[in-house]
């Protein structure tokens, strides 16, 4: 299980002009968790974080984004969204290539865009991060970010892609 692609900063207004954030732009934020294996993978007790940022001379600590349980079948992609949804509210392209949608039923959006921000995923019970995978400040806006090793970067297909909705 490890995270495959991220779409940190969604194209668009962040806020409205009440200075919140729609269903579906806090939905457009997210991060692709793929199950690699040819067995179904067990999600109890697993976690997904991110590097959370306090003030400007903060170094930023782990912070939860979201718990999970059931299970994630062979081969399948789990899109973990910002905010509480629900799919219908969604863009038709961010409902493109997952399996399965969850929400982090948070009111505000989770991955940086000022700064990078990493994306892990953690069992409880256990010390380490066993994937993780970062991105540099500013991506690109409605750019989603493919993973390359440890590192999501842009692509020239997802490149193509946001500049043909400009």
């Amino acid at each position: 299980m490890k995270s495959v692609r991220i779409k940190p900063n969604p194209a668009g207004k962040d806020r409205n002009r009440r200075g919140q954030a729609t269903a579906s732009q806090l939905g457009a934020e997210w991060v692709d968790l793929k199950n690699e294996g040819s067995v179904p993978v067990d999600l109890d007790g697993l976690s997904l974080y991110h590097v959370a940022y306090s003030g400007a001379t903060d170094n930023g600590t782990w912070a939860k984004v979201q718990g999970f349980k059931g299970s994630l079948g062979a081969g399948k992609v789990m899109r973990v969204h910002s905010g509480s949804g629900p799919v219908t509210a969604l863009n038709p392209a961010d409902l493109v290539g997952a399996d399965e949608h969850v929400f982090t039923y948070k009111d505000n959006y989770i991955w940086n865009n000022d700064r990078g921000d990493c994306s892990a995923l953690q069992k409880d019970g256990e010390s380490d991060k066993f994937d993780k995978c970062w991105y540099d400040a500013k991506p690109p806006e409605g750019v989603i970010l493919q993973r390359v090793n440890g590192k999501f970067v842009v692509s020239a297909s997802s490149m193509a892609t946001a500049g043909s909705r400009r």
